[in-house]
Parts: structure tokens; sequence; C-alpha cells
């Protein structure tokens, strides 16, 4: 039996297999190799169990009202069941390369449905340049494959891509590893769209970065007062202390 549990789930693609294990609390899923993806909480599937999902999240704290969001890779759907249990206000496009991917977040892991989040099966660049340019508040990419982080995350067209679907107050999150620190041009790709960046390091080596254009942000009393209300109404806190400001011009 694998350190993550029963497996209850295998299934393959062109791109390899996924498996689904349960340990009796939670279920994950991996890739081709037993590395964690995803987890769920079963009996909550809204409460975020990695800390790096908290962090993506923390726009919200920034534009608690935004009305559209794009994910882009959508695993085992933590993010988009999050967003859709506790932000009822938002309509949700998520993108996910896999369709088996797509099929084992339903069956497995409580991937809600309804007509307030769309799921679609397509490449996420793909889908950028073909898609009609929307006006999404908040972006969150989170491509990886089996071993790492999906190279087009990383790159100058894929940011000036999600730029293009942004709403001018919008907010783009970008889930890195802790070596792309050290990756000057993402940095400067940000910096040159965005006037405000910002960056939380989480203990198990993800690096997020935060993005965007908006006019006033708000202080940091405000930011703390909001986190304190998300925490109160979703029964986990975001990483607000974590965050660091990368650029942030007035």
């Amino acid at each position: 039996m694998s350190y993550l549990g029963r497996e209850i789930h295998r299934s393959y693609d062109e791109y390899g297999a996924i498996k689904v294990f349960d340990d009796g609390e939670k279920r994950y899923l991996t890739f081709a190799t037993d590395t964690e993806q995803s987890c769920v909480l079963k009996s909550n599937a809204g409460d975020l169990q990695y800390e790096y999902t908290r962090a993506m999240l923390l726009p919200l704290l920034f534009q608690p009202s935004a009305k559209r969001a794009l994910i882009l890779g959508l695993g085992a759907g933590s993010l988009a069941t999050c967003l859709h249990q506790h932000c009822r206000q938002l309509k949700l496009t998520a993108v996910e390369l896999r369709q088996v991917v797509i099929d084992a977040a339903y069956q497995y892991f409580q991937l809600p449905r309804g007509k307030k989040l769309q799921v679609l099966a397509d490449n996420a660049e793909h889908f950028l340049r073909h898609a009609p340019s929307g006006k999404h508040h908040y972006i969150f990419s989170d491509l990886y494959g089996a071993e790492d982080v999906d190279n087009i995350q990383l790159q100058d067209s894929y940011i000036e891509l999600c730029h293009q679907h942004m709403h001018n107050e919008g907010w783009l999150v970008l889930n890195c590893w802790r070596n792309h620190r050290n990756d000057g041009d993402l940095v400067d790709s940000l910096s040159h769209r965005f006037q405000h960046v910002f960056a939380c390091n989480t203990q198990a080596g993800n690096w997020v970065l935060l993005a965007s254009n908006m006019t006033s942000l708000p202080s940091r009393t405000q930011l703390k007062e909001n986190a304190k209300n998300w925490a109160k109404t979703s029964g986990f806190a975001l990483p607000l202390s974590r965050m660091e400001i990368v650029q942030s011009v007035d």
C-alpha cells in the first residue's frame, strides 16, 4: 500500500497514468509517480489542504467582490471547489489539459457541477489564444506535470496571453517552485506588465507569484481585517504574513 493510502482508481491517457488514493480522511491525486498533485479533505472538499493553494487565494483579500475567475490547471479541483463554496458571486471557468483528470475530479474529489463552474478540456495556452478575450478578475495558473511546473507557465508569451484576458483591476497568480526565484526573466515579464508584484514562499517549496494593476491597494490594516473575515467564514487562514513585495509602484 502507498504511503498515501489505498489506491482506489487508476486510468491512462496519452500523457501517462493518473491515480487516486484514499487514506480514510483524505483523497490524493497523483500522476505518473506517487508524488501528490492534489489533496482533498473528504468531509469538507472546500477546505484547502496545501499552503500553496491557500497562498493562491491571497488576491481575495485585495478584491473580495470580484465576479469572474479563470483557473488554468484543474487537478483534483480543490481550488475550484473552494471558490465555488466560499465565493458565491464568482463565475468560474476551469481549463484542464487531461479529460481523465476532469473525470476523476468529478467522480472522486467532489468537484461541483452547476452554472457557475464551467470546466473545459483544453491546453491552457491554446485556450488563451483562441477564447474570446475575457475580463477575469482572477487568473489562477497552476500548470504542473508529473515532475515539475509546465515550462509554458514561465514564458513571457504565456504571461502576455494571461494579461490579455484580465480585468484592468485583476490579479494573475502563478504557482511556481523555489528554484524559479532565480529566474529574472519571469519576474521581468511580470514587472513589465503589472505595477504590483508580490510573492509568497511556502514551507513545502512553492513560490507563488501574484501580480496586479489595481489602482489603489488596500492598507495593511484592511488586508488583515479581510484575512480575519475570510478565516472566520471559511474555517482556514490565508498566509498573508508570508506575502512579500517584489515590486509595487504607486
